[in-house]
């Protein structure tokens, strides 16, 4: 067994062939710079991305994983969403808000296709479905705390 697969959480189930943890890595990292990059840029998901991220590294590199789900700006959100809890109101209402904007600018003023104007719309509007239907994290941890005092 390798030095690095010794002593690893047994939940991960980390892959054993060095190509493929090679290549999940390499993954892991272009999907982590993504997400980094969709905090800065509006209309790009950052979040879903460092799923896709801590996912592929949760398969190849137990210390990325553990960086991921410990970093001091999005582990709490990556560590909150694994356990169920949902994502916050503000992150929620601040995805859909980007999604709106950024789809609408680009169908006003840079696509000119029909075809390809109803994809990006659709996408959107599934990208805002999406967001807006998962767990809302207060109302989830209010729920947990009733249910546990009742």
């Amino acid at each position: 067994m390798d030095r690095e697969l010794a002593g690893v959480d047994p939940q991960l189930n980390v892959v054993r062939s060095l190509m493929a943890r090679v290549l999940l890595v390499i993954l892991g990292l272009l999907f982590l710079a993504i997400g980094i990059l969709g905090y800065l840029v509006p209309g790009l998901p950052g979040t879903l991305f460092l799923l896709i991220a801590a996912w592929l590294f949760s398969l190849s590199h137990p210390r990325l994983y553990h960086w991921m789900m410990t970093n001091r700006w999005f582990g709490t959100t990556l560590r909150d969403y694994r356990a169920g809890l949902g994502i916050p109101l503000r992150i929620k209402v601040i995805a859909a808000t980007a999604i709106a904007t950024s789809v609408t600018a680009s169908v006003v003023f840079a696509i000119e296709d029909p075809w390809a104007r109803t994809g990006l719309i659709a996408l959107g509007l599934y990208g805002i479905y999406f967001v807006l239907s998962r767990p809302t994290r207060q109302l989830v941890r209010e729920g947990r705390s009733a249910a546990t005092s009742a």
